[in-house]
């Protein structure tokens, strides 16, 4: 039971039997936390109390292992059926494949600052059925591609703007960061002890260097909802393009491309199918401008029934996930 208790984070607030069961823990040990008063049943799982906050504490300092926060008290329903979907979708991902020869590092609620950050209706336009990226000819966006113009394996001979000159930036141009929080995001480090020998670069704030990313959003509302999302996403891939790791990106130290994944998860086979036809329809420019970026999809009801962990992130996108886009591919590949 203690083991259960640590499970409980500020990421992952909200447990039951399934998630715990997949992470390796006997979910019989949640009925008597309840009765113990340290977890509460709410939203069809389970939370920690005030009391089961101090007891995670003193079983951690017990097991000599750090106090990590356990986050707010959830006591509203709703609120812990969403977290206990999340960390249903964590839990299913994490073990849809291991990473051979390398280490995955995995995050939940991953925010990630965005800058400049436009109104929601300013990153994507219809066209009839078509969507249109307009957020390139933003003004913003036009004078941030103007003042940091290195990018590609070109601008590795100049040194990175980092942070401290987006800040400077930021200010000059009267302009306030936003945010963008991704689900689930993993970096996979294939062949680990051959690239950690690699110079870290000081820039590299988001420890995006030789790695590839995926970057996961659980879909609950319509597929239009999506799109202030994407376009966050295409403006932080362009931050590290031109900001963070310019050069180094997209290609790493060995000249091997590196992967940029963004996957929709929704509950079901139906649902998948349906966003896949939505998206294919509104057309490439969720992607072009970000390119490399691959659309994914797959669903709850998919990973539940994965025969086999794949060896890979690689396998596990080729073969078990609905490539939705690809750059070099057609709509509807």
């Amino acid at each position: 039971m203690e083991n259960i208790l640590l499970l409980f984070t500020s990421e992952l607030p909200c447990w039951d039997y399934e998630t715990v069961r997949i992470a390796g823990e006997d979910p019989e040990g949640l009925e008597p936390l309840v009765e113990a008063g340290d977890l509460a049943k709410i939203g069809g799982g389970y939370v920690l109390t005030a009391q089961g906050v101090r007891t995670r504490e003193e079983t951690a300092k017990e097991l000599y292992l750090p106090v990590t926060p356990a986050g707010e008290i959830i006591t509203d329903a709703s609120k812990a059926a969403e977290l206990l979907g999340l960390n249903v979708m964590a839990q299913y991902l994490d073990r849809a494949f291991v990473t051979d020869w390398g280490i995955k590092e995995v995050t939940v609620s991953e925010m990630f600052p965005i800058m400049p950050c436009l109104e929601d209706n300013e990153y994507f336009a219809f066209e009839g059925e078509r969507v249109k990226a307009v957020w390139p000819e933003h003004e913003d966006v036009k004078k941030f591609l103007a003042d940091f113009p290195n990018v590609g394996v070109a601008a590795r001979k100049f040194p990175a703007p980092g942070q401290k000159a987006l800040d400077e930036w930021a200010g000059r141009n009267n302009l306030s960061y936003g945010s963008l929080t991704v689900d689930f995001v993993l970096r996979s480090r294939a062949d680990f002890n051959h690239y950690k020998n690699y110079e870290q670069l000081p820039s590299d704030k988001f420890k995006f260097l030789d790695a590839d990313e995926l970057f996961v959003k659980k879909v609950s509302g319509r597929p239009e909802e999506l799109l202030p999302f994407i376009g966050k996403l295409h403006i932080f891939l362009m931050e590290q393009r031109r900001i963070f790791l310019p050069g180094w990106f997209d290609i790493d130290h060995d000249e091997n491309e590196d992967w940029h994944l963004l996957a929709f998860v929704t509950d079901n086979e139906e649902q998948l199918e349906n966003l896949t036809m939505t998206l294919r329809k509104w057309g490439h420019d969720l992607i072009d401008p970000a390119n490399p970026l691959f659309i994914l999809g797959t669903s709850i009801e998919r990973l539940r029934n994965q025969k086999e962990q794949k060896r890979n992130m690689y396998d596990w996108f080729q073969e078990e996930a609905v490539r939705i886009m690809r750059p070099d591919g057609e709509d509807g590949e």
